[in-house]
């Protein structure tokens, strides 16, 4: 067993199961080659793999030209068929279900009404002021005074809706504005 690499010296490991010892650095291998390769074997081998890739090559040319050919009859056999057809019932009630889901989206009108704000734009908005530490929001039912410290502490709906707010989780851990007044019905 070598303890260095007889080609480069560099410090072999451990053997492998097989018993044959490797050089990390250059790829020595105590192993015998079982054959060598002539010159004119590599560059037969070499023709041989041109051709191979060639043949390759025409194969997914062929292959692309096929698929057109499929892709524009049948195009023409769709453009061919009765346009009088009625939509599956299927299809009929997705159509359904996008018509109910676009006239759920609210209105960009509603929306520029009812814009989302910062935390520290909506305790303006209630009457607060930032820069002022001791300045207080009042809750829409009086009872309740909070200044801005307390008021960034707030994390569930229920606190936001006593000051008239709407919350929007998924906004706020997007790190976008996910406050904005309820909307009055």
């Amino acid at each position: 067993m070598l303890e260095t690499c007889p080609r480069c010296s560099h410090r072999l490991g451990p053997p492998l199961k097989s018993g044959r010892q490797v050089c990390a650095n250059c790829g020595w291998s105590s192993a015998a080659l079982t054959s060598r390769r002539t010159q004119s074997d590599r560059e037969a081998g070499g023709i041989g793999s041109i051709l191979q890739v060639c043949g390759r090559i025409l194969k997914r040319i062929f292959q692309y030209f096929s698929s057109l050919i499929q892709l524009w009859m049948g195009k023409l056999q769709k453009s061919s068929q009765n346009p009088n057809v009625k939509p599956s019932g299927v299809m009929k009630g997705l159509a359904d279900k996008l018509s109910h889901l676009e006239q759920a989206i609210p209105t960009e009108a509603n929306d520029n009404q009812r814009p989302w704000m910062t935390l520290e734009e909506a305790f303006v908005h209630l009457g607060g002021d930032v820069r002022i530490p001791t300045s207080v929001v009042h809750s829409l039912d009086g009872r309740s005074r909070v200044p801005l410290a307390r008021f960034r502490e707030y994390y569930s709906e229920q606190e936001f809706r006593a000051y008239g707010l709407e919350m929007n989780l998924t906004r706020r851990r997007a790190n976008k504005p996910w406050l904005r007044e309820l909307q009055k019905d």
